[in-house]
């Protein structure tokens, strides 16, 4: 009876409907209080609407739960969130995905996740990515499915709050279901350990019982592998009786029937396989419990391997007419559903065709399977509408990524052809600004040579004009010194009249002196007079004598660089000058104005050949020293 029995690693439906029956009404009822409440946050009567629309889902009423979801759109044009947009696309695709419009689910998922990605809420991201590996596990694709739930767990990172402790306790539930479906041992462990872990830190009651049943299922898979190791056995049946225990102490908290259920059949399913048959009482004690699960959630997986597990005791028992009722009670109750799961009724057809084999009674064996070859192409056709379906999302799928992959090409394109018109503007600009750099330069360079040669042409001018300006200058000056050297030249010639008019006189007054008496006072003042005269004239005498024996080659040195033009009056102004004499001095010594010894200095400048900025004192100092050197 194994083929009825679903696989024990049991996938719990908590991650798109976490909702169910038991609890439903209670929950419903706090919902509305909020929802109807305009007092409460825009933000919180929209969660509130998206966990209704999960309720209505899962008692199938859609058309209530697409009006919640436009409620939900319009409080949310108040809001102007992409985290509430993305929510609600999420609820909008489990409606679609519970109808099996895939192709509206997966749309709506693109729109949650277009919304996901504008917005900084990690928690609706690692959401969003969680529900997209949902989805592909529906379309069966393990590998896509495994890397988005990864994906989920990134976007998760970081975040320590007991939401995102139950996304990823979910998460990792799947996680560890993929590991067991690949066989990998080691990893399914790990990820049911994290998922127990995670569910412990959410304090969500449903994470924490699901969490204990994939445990449960762990340890069962490990112990399938080596059935020597009887306390993987124990571990399992500890677990899955902990979902049981646990449920018990949270009725109120406990919104997922679904898991009570599935912990109740596995447990009946262990001591059906593992333990002997005097055990039956026990697995019909949790083959009640799942049925009542099965029948109030109307999960009809449940609900046929409860009955194909009571109906394989009957089997064991050889009683095949117990068999055979028991396996009709399972069809006429799973045909009576609204959802009329053709596969588990095939399956239970089928098994009901082997117990009538076994009783031989080939007619009813031939009738069965007559039944069953119906209902399996019945499910035939089912799968082939679902795979076309899926086939069709997935072109879809596939179509879109193509698309995307063109617009992303083409955008790529496009950037770099924009790239390169823009290096092209670039070098134009620089292009232009260099040849308007040029330009400007070479004008400006014009002006300027324009500007030097004019500049030049005026410096030109202007240093004629001071040049002749300096030699009228200089002609005025020659005028000037040659009227005051006339001028001199008379003044001392009639000094030199003068001083001969003096000796004259002074030797006519020396003879009438000596014609006077000696003792006559005025002869003494008279005759005093005419020593100091003479005695005056003995000094002159003296310091020409003097000068000459000391510097006997100065005066032949002026006399050569001014070609013999001194007067014996410039040699005495140039003695004067060697020794120190200042204007002031010279002019008293000499009884002339100061002025006309400056004449005198500008006259033998002139005649020593001197230049403008060449000193007269410094030359003539300076021949004293070559003469004294010599």
């Amino acid at each position: 009876m194994n083929s009825l029995l679903p696989a024990l690693l049991c996938v719990v439906f908590w991650v798109m409907f976490p909702f169910s029956v038991r609890a439903q009404s209670t929950v419903v009822d706090s919902l509305d209080v909020i929802i109807e409440n305009p007092k409460v946050g825009t933000g919180k009567r929209i969660e509130a609407i998206c966990q209704k629309v999960k309720i209505l889902t899962t008692q199938d009423k859609f058309e209530e739960a697409i009006q919640l979801v436009n409620r939900a759109k319009q409080l949310h044009k108040k809001k102007q969130n992409h985290k509430y947009d993305a929510l609600i696309y999420s609820n909008l695709m489990s409606i679609y995905a519970k109808q099996d419009s895939l192709s509206l689910a997966f749309k709506a998922l693109d729109s949650a996740q277009w919304y996901a990605k504008r917005t900084d809420d990690k928690l609706i991201k690692g959401r969003i990515w969680n529900n997209k590996g949902w989805l592909e596990m529906v379309l069966e694709n393990t590998d896509k499915a495994y890397e988005y739930r990864l994906k989920a767990l990134r976007m998760l990172e970081g975040l320590t709050n007991e939401k995102a402790a139950y996304i990823r306790s979910n998460i990792y539930h799947h996680l560890a279901a993929t590991e067991a479906h690949w066989k990998n041992e080691d990893k399914q462990l790990k990820f049911t350990t994290l998922c127990l872990k995670e569910a412990l830190k959410s304090k969500n009651a449903d994470a924490i019982a699901n969490a204990y049943l994939s445990t449960g299922s762990s340890f069962l898979y490990r112990y399938r592998k080596d059935t020597s190791r009887k306390t993987l056995l124990d571990s399992s049946k500890y677990y899955t009786k902990k979902v049981l225990t646990f449920s018990e102490t949270r009725k109120h908290r406990i919104t997922l029937p679904n898991t009570i259920g599935l912990a109740s059949l596995n447990l009946a399913n262990l001591y059906y396989e593992f333990y002997p048959i005097s055990y039956k009482d026990s697995a019909e004690i949790y083959l009640n419990k799942a049925l009542k699960v099965g029948r109030a959630t109307d999960n009809l997986q449940i609900i046929g391997n409860s009955y194909g597990i009571l109906s394989g005791y009957a089997l064991k028992e050889k009683d095949y007419g117990r068999a055979e009722d028991l396996l009709s009670m399972a069809l006429a109750e799973i045909s009576s559903s609204p959802t009329k799961d053709t596969r588990t009724r095939s399956r239970i057809v089928k098994v009901m065709a082997q117990v009538a084999e076994k009783q031989n009674d080939a007619d009813k064996a031939l009738k069965f399977y007559k039944q069953y070859n119906l209902l399996d192409k019945e499910l035939f056709d089912e799968e082939k509408f679902s795979i076309t379906q899926k086939l069709e999302v997935q072109y879809q799928s596939e179509k879109q990524k193509m698309a995307l992959a063109n617009a992303q090409q083409e955008a790529s394109f496009s950037k770099q052809l924009n790239r390169y018109y823009l290096v092209l503007i670039i070098a134009g600009a620089i292009a232009l600004f260099f040849l308007f750099r040029s330009y400007h330069f070479k004008l400006k360079t014009s002006q300027q040579q324009q500007l030097l040669l004019s500049g030049e042409k005026n410096e030109v001018e202007l240093q004629a004009n001071l040049k002749a300006e300096e030699m009228a200058r200089l002609q005025a000056e020659r005028e000037l010194m040659q009227e005051r050297l006339d001028r001199l030249e008379k003044e001392l010639l009639a000094g030199t009249l003068q001083v001969e008019e003096k000796n004259t006189l002074l030797k006519d007054l020396k003879e009438q002196l000596n014609s006077m008496d000696s003792n006559d006072p005025l002869y003494q003042k008279i005759k005093r007079l005419l020593s100091k005269s003479n005695e005056a004239d003995n000094n002159y005498k003296d310091i020409k004598t003097e000068f000459i024996e000391i510097h006997p080659d100065f005066t032949v040195g002026l006399q050569q660089k001014a070609e013999n033009k001194l007067t014996r009056l410039d040699l005495k102004y140039c003695s004067y000058i060697l020794m120190g004499l200042t204007n002031k001095e010279m002019a008293v010594k000499m009884n002339v104005a100061p002025k006309s010894i400056r004449m005198a200095r500008y006259r033998i400048k002139q005649k020593l050949q001197l230049k403008t900025e060449e000193d007269l004192d410094g030359f003539i100092n300076e021949m004293g020293s070559k003469d004294n050197i010599t």
